[in-house]
């Protein structure tokens, strides 16, 4: 198997997986909040003052690691992936894709802060991706001289 099929491989499984965990009706524990968001930071805000939460630090490591891979594997499966722009344009419609289903979606609720934190996440990714790539890089070595 290819590199290139191998991560293609990967990111589909990693993305219907993600999918399933956010497109699926959800039965709420007493404050989980399940209200629609449209105001930036104010969802992140929420976020960072409840870090010591289970509840709320899953939802912000979940939201940060669901695009990761689109950042790191995307450029590998898909060579015209590679470059931050691309990425970034790519991380911004799924992660749109996604808030708007979950608008239709009983006890889900679309947030554009969870949007901003997938977003960031896929950045995280090919960010990784490019370290990874140029520690896989060896310099040729210098020939000595006599």
């Amino acid at each position: 198997m290819t590199a290139r099929l191998a991560a293609a491989t990967l990111l589909a499984i990693w993305l219907v997986f993600g999918l399933l965990m956010t497109l699926q009706p959800v039965d709420p524990a007493p404050g989980q909040v399940v209200d629609d968001n449209f105001v930036l930071f104010h969802t992140i805000q929420i976020y960072l003052a409840n870090l010591e939460s289970p509840f709320w630090t899953g939802q912000l490591v979940g939201n940060l690691l669901l695009l990761m891979p689109v950042g790191l594997l995307g450029p590998i499966a898909f060579p015209a992936m590679n470059g931050w722009g691309r990425v970034l344009i790519v991380a911004v419609v799924l992660s749109a894709a996604i808030e708007l289903a979950q608008l239709q979606i009983p006890n889900r609720s679309a947030d554009v802060d969870d949007m901003l934190v997938n977003v960031f996440g896929a950045l995280i990714g090919y960010a990784l991706f490019r370290v990874l790539r140029l520690g896989s890089i060896r310099p040729e070595p210098v020939p000595e001289r006599p």
